[in-house]
């Protein structure tokens, strides 16, 4: 006797699948790029300005992406 397997029967509830957790990586990661381009962009003065260091900007990105 065949058996049907269904692969979503075996994805435990409330995880996301891989291809989501895949897309919400390569989203991350755009948003880090664009926002750390961004800041990398500005004069040591302008920064200076908005009271950031040019080596703090991977950090503020990174917070900025994946929160505290």
């Amino acid at each position: 006797m065949a058996h049907a397997i269904y692969p979503q029967s075996y994805q435990v509830a409330n995880e996301p699948s891989l291809f989501a957790r895949v897309g919400k990586a390569f989203a991350d990661r755009r948003a880090y790029l664009e926002i750390y381009r961004e800041l990398a962009a500005h004069s040591d003065r302008d920064l200076c300005d908005l009271g950031i260091s040019r080596h703090n900007i991977r950090d503020i990105a990174r917070q900025a992406v994946h929160g505290a």
